[in-house]
């Protein structure tokens, strides 16, 4: 498979997208809150903290910028600190050397003993030097040899499994095609429950319960490897399904004419046929602005930026005789439902973004970025969590934009190719299946972090059905990552921090948030409405509700 061209592609004319012009307020609508903090409608919407921490996970696993070589944050720490210890007694060895041909006592008659015995002790310090050089040098080799030998047996063992998995979606057609009947039975029996009274909502309540109760079903290693494997056969899948001979559709897949892009793109046109799945025109509105005065440190901060509810957060950071600089901050899904309602961030962009598609969380966040004054040529950093990370890191492939920085968390986005050059990371939970929705990590420049949110031997919290992508989850990486060692972690974050703190250090530094809410405009008036199954435990009587993503 190969990576896909980053710039989404247009659908059919759908009507013109919409820019609703904001209510006009005081001073311009603009309202200055103290001391920098956060009105509540700026931060992720008011819900319970279920106290998911770093230490309930596994390591930071690392893969810097340009390669595929996979290792803790602590090993890369150790390569980082055994080539300082080498640099040092480089440095050593030379002032070792000099001092040594400065004081040369072997060639003056009748020197004191003292002084020879000096000369002497001088160079056997030299030799221990460059002999601890020689033992840092091989030890730094071997370090990275057994990092290199550990990612060519991992990576052969998943080309041995995606090869398996590409062989039987090969052959799969025959049998798919025997099911379809039942697989359509079932499947219009589903559409047509959906339809019927459901009093106090207990169908969908006894859904939620049941994988409430059940989360590791959806969560951990191994359905995640079954979604990797899922979504890297399914090329081969759809290429037999529609009458391709197996060998035929076993190269298909193997050269990259068919993949998760174009399945994606086919559901997409099947579904408007049965009323799902269909794009609409969208309308954005500003819903506020507000001067604040402290940027974002860390990853955890950024993070906790993210909207919900209002979709888009967009920080403006203007200095004295500087060009302005911008950080987008794209939110989560909003509605998981196949059929189109008044909501852009469904589940409709989430399969188009896969596709590559121009879809309606993407238009209404580059309608947001207009409004807010963004032009091809500003300074813009990305930040985005699940389906905001598809938007942020096609915003920050498409080429229309000139970004300077991107930071996803839990983004089904590997699959879009990237510029060289951009600081940032891109965040995955291994036990969160989301981000393989896309196929599996095909773009290498950027850095990529992942991290067990619960490791082997931890109680799965009940509170969601798919705990690893939630955002406490990820919050909880977020603050992992900023406690990180290596420097491959620590640069990209120090890059990260610095495009808005420098700006927002400087004497006469304005700093303005606006939030955007996107609408989708003609939308079907009774869409099919499957935000009833949460799979999210209800909140306590009289508490906040969590967030969906």
């Amino acid at each position: 498979m190969s990576v896909a061209h980053p710039v989404p592609i247009p659908g059919p004319s759908l009507g013109p997208d919409v820019l609703v012009p904001a209510p006009s307020g005081p001073h311009g609508g603009h309202t200055t809150m103290p001391h920098g903090k956060l009105p509540p409608s700026f931060r992720a919407k008011p819900g319970v903290h279920r106290g998911t921490t770093p230490e309930q996970g596994g390591p930071l696993l690392v893969t810097p910028v340009g390669t595929t070589a996979v290792a803790t944050d602590a090993l890369y720490a150790h390569l980082d600190r055994l080539a300082a210890l080498g640099e040092a007694l480089a440095r050593e060895g030379r002032a070792l050397a000099a001092v040594a041909a400065g004081a040369s006592w072997t060639a003056v008659p009748d020197a004191p003993a003292a002084a020879r015995r000096s000369e002497l002790e001088v160079e056997s310090a030299r030799a221990s030097v460059h002999a601890a050089g020689r033992l840092t040098a091989r030890v730094d080799r071997a370090l990275r040899a057994a990092i290199t030998r550990y990612d060519d047996a991992e990576s052969a063992a998943l080309r041995g499994a995606d090869g398996a998995a590409s062989f039987v979606g090969s052959a799969s057609g025959p049998l798919l095609h025997a099911l379809l009947p039942g697989l359509a039975l079932l499947g219009g029996a589903a559409f047509l429950a959906s339809k019927l009274p459901d009093p106090g909502g207990a169908r969908a309540a006894a859904v939620r319960t049941f994988f409430l109760q059940h989360p590791g079903l959806i969560t951990g290693p191994r359905f995640v490897e079954g979604v990797r494997l899922f979504s890297q056969s399914l090329d081969e899948t759809t290429s037999s399904f529609l009458g391709a001979p197996a060998p035929l559709a076993f190269a298909l897949g193997a050269i990259g004419v068919t993949g998760v892009r174009s399945s994606a793109r086919g559901l997409l046109a099947v579904g408007p046929v049965v009323g799902l799945f269909r794009e609409t025109p969208v309308k954005v509105e500003r819903t506020s602005t507000t001067e604040i005065s402290s940027p974002p440190v860390g990853a955890a901060e950024r993070l906790d930026r993210v909207p919900e509810g209002d979709q888009v957060r967009i920080e403006k950071y203007e200095a004295p005789g500087e060009p302005t600089r911008f950080v987008v901050y794209v939110g989560p899904t909003e509605t998981f439902s196949p059929a189109v309602g008044n909501e852009p961030w469904d589940l409709t962009s989430n399969v188009g973004g896969v596709g590559g598609l121009d879809v309606g969380s993407f238009r209404a966040t580059e309608l947001a970025m207009r409004d807010a004054g963004i032009g091809s040529s500003d300074q813009v950093q990305f930040v985005g969590f699940s389906q905001g990370g598809l938007v942020a890191t096609m915003l920050a492939g498409s080429g229309e934009w000139n970004a300077a920085g991107l930071e996803t968390f839990g983004a089904p986005a590997g699959n879009i190719e990237l510029p060289e050059g951009l600081s940032g990371m891109a965040v995955r939970n291994t036990d969160d299946f989301i981000p393989m929705l896309a196929g599996p990590q095909l773009d290498h420049h950027l850095l990529q972090v992942e991290r067990r949110a619960f490791a082997d031997g931890t109680p799965l919290p009940t509170y969601h059905a798919a705990p690893a992508h939630q955002r406490d989850a990820y919050m909880a990486t977020a603050v992992a990552i900023d406690r990180a060692a290596s420097a491959a972690v620590r640069d990209q974050n120090a890059a990260l921090n610095a495009f808005t703190a420098d700006y927002a250090s400087r004497p006469g530094s304005v700093v303005t948030a606006m939030t955007y809410h996107g609408e989708r405009v003609e939308a079907s008036e009774h869409p099919l409405d499957l935000r009833g199954v949460t799979m999210e435990a209800p909140a306590p009587r009289g508490g906040a509700t969590s967030s969906r993503r």
